[in-house]
């Protein structure tokens, strides 16, 4: 057995400024069935990015905390796992252990990297879809991984750290989550939660099987110590600034990977397609989701506990 600490990371540099206006209990809108595959399909290469620049196109955007993030993707998770209500993260989802392994990770388990404009995580859960490109994963020590609905769309949402100069690694955890849901309203955390940053050798962040690459442990903490945080953008002081900046990851070449070593996306990948249909109310209502609602976000969860989550070890990881 192998003790799989995680190497934890804070960033209390990365602030999210969130603003909305009103709030809407309308009813649940009617969902359909994902019955999506998370794997590739037979064609493969490049998918075309150019429509998912509508994303950003006033009118037709969500913003994370959209309350349809309680409700769009429920029918997909739903048979899949469990809503709970923690008490420090309000509403969350956890994968059923019939599914995912004592060990599993997200971005870790069940999965792999591919690179188009930006690093996109290919999930094989039926759920993956959903969120591994919308939400925040967080760790709970009673419960294990636990998913944070969110509204909008991302390759995947997690932050990079490279090597300063004197290791071959890269190492990538799931972005903090900075709000959660009480009542179905969203409220800002006062407190960012750790990173459970993974590392592996730069030349095999594409392999199909990426979690058996993956250093943990001391072997984790001594390679973490040599890297640095990879940083696409700053915010800038009176600008709004996009959570999604902080996701874009080293391009392959600055991490020395040849392009024949880059894994693409599937031209006609089922479950990406249908995740980024899902990022616009012009693509997602018409599969079951529902259009942006004025809401409010509050400064904080009340009734919360504002203890600051602790780094605490992870399951043992099975052979």
């Amino acid at each position: 057995m192998i003790e799989r600490s995680q190497y934890r990371i804070g960033i209390s540099a990365l602030v999210l400024v969130a603003a909305a206006a009103g709030h809407s209990s309308s009813p649940r809108a009617a969902h359909a069935d994902d019955g999506t595959s998370g794997g590739a399909a037979n064609e493969s290469g490049p998918i075309d990015l150019a429509q998912d620049a509508q994303v950003g196109l006033a009118g037709d955007a969500y913003a994370d905390t959209d309350p349809s993030a309680l409700t769009d993707f429920e029918p997909a998770l739903d048979p899949h796992g469990t809503w709970v209500d923690d008490p420090t993260y309000g509403t969350v989802w956890t994968p059923s252990p019939n599914e995912v392994a004592a060990d599993f990770a997200p971005y870790v388990s069940g999965g792999h990297w591919a690179y188009d404009d930006s690093y996109v995580w290919v999930s094989d859960y039926t759920w993956g879809w959903a969120t591994f490109h919308y939400g925040r994963w967080v760790w709970i020590a009673e419960r294990g991984w636990v998913w944070i609905p969110g509204r909008l769309y991302a390759d995947a949402w997690v932050v990079w750290r490279i090597s300063d100069g004197t290791t071959a690694y890269v190492g990538w955890a799931p972005m903090p989550p900075v709000w959660g849901w009480r009542a179905g309203v969203a409220g800002i955390f006062d407190f960012v939660a750790p990173e459970p940053f993974v590392f592996c050798p730069s030349q095999e962040l594409f392999a199909p099987n990426v979690a058996p690459r993956v250093l943990a442990g001391d072997r984790a903490a001594a390679v973490a110590s040599h890297t640095r945080p990879y940083v696409t953008a700053s915010p800038v002081v009176g600008t709004s600034y996009s959570p999604r900046s902080a996701t874009q990851g080293p391009p392959p070449a600055a991490l020395g990977i040849d392009a024949s070593r880059v894994a693409h996306l599937a031209r006609a990948d089922r479950a990406q397609m249908r995740a980024r249909q899902f990022a616009r109310p012009s693509t997602a209502i018409a599969l079951g989701g529902r259009p942006p609602v004025p809401h409010v976000v509050h400064p904080r969860l009340v009734t919360l506990p504002y203890a600051i989550p602790r780094a605490l070890p992870r399951p043992a990881r099975r052979k």
